[in-house]
């Protein structure tokens, strides 16, 4: 599976549904008591394969909505280098959604966006 350069509405929606997962899997009794940057910088230190493990935990907790999932897939593409679409996605059994999304997230967690600015840290 390849994975397609993030860009246009839908990787904002797919960047909205990866923070989906882990907001939610935030909330799972065992990362509750943290704060979201908290959780999410100890998400960052982690390695690759711990990163898809936690990713592949949220899948199965965390419900997307059709739309959010939709976004993910449009990244992926099937193993003749088609993207997925509504129409090809149909055939994808619950697993290999969860690897397409699982991979599309990891290319997504390599994206930084500093809600603060420099200056703003230093205060």
């Amino acid at each position: 599976m390849k994975i397609l350069p993030l860009k246009g509405y839908r990787s904002l929606k797919a960047l909205n549904a990866f923070h989906t997962l882990l907001l939610g899997l935030k909330m799972l009794p065992l990362y509750v008591g943290e704060d979201y940057e908290t959780f999410y910088e100890g998400f960052n230190q982690k390695s690759d394969a711990e990163k898809e493990k936690l990713l592949k935990e949220a899948c199965l907790f965390v419900p997307l909505q059709s739309d959010e999932v939709d976004a993910l897939l449009a990244f992926a593409t099937d193993k003749n280098g088609i993207p997925f679409s509504d129409v090809n996605s149909k055939n994808l059994g619950p697993s290999e959604i969860v690897d397409c999304v699982v991979s599309v997230c990891m290319e997504i967690g390599k994206i930084k966006i500093e809600l603060l600015s420099e200056s703003e840290k230093k205060k």
